[in-house]
């Protein structure tokens, strides 16, 4: 039986680690942003910002680094984004 060394054996470790926090961070983001029950699958930008206690400028910011955002076809200034999207792109940012 062949044993790991302890740099392997300690990467391990760290990458197991990493992983867990990030499943974890993701599943307490998803219920926080899915308390209420919701028809679609989309949250408005005044929600997110509420949500997840950011700015408007942090959102901005948020969207230049590739969080989509939906709008409606019709001339509105309102804006939401897919619920799903906005936990990935926090999970990932870390």
């Amino acid at each position: 039986m062949s044993e790991f060394d302890p740099l392997t054996t300690l990467t391990s470790r760290l990458i197991a680690e990493e992983v867990i926090k990030r499943v974890s961070e993701y599943d307490k983001l998803q219920a926080k942003l899915r308390a209420t029950e919701r028809v679609l699958p989309y949250i408005s930008k005044q929600e997110t910002m509420r949500d997840l206690d950011i700015s408007d400028n942090t959102l901005t910011k948020f969207e230049h680094n590739g969080l989509k955002r939906y709008q409606p076809d019709y001339k509105t200034s309102l804006v939401y984004y897919l619920i799903d999207d906005v936990i990935k792109f926090i999970v990932q940012a870390d």
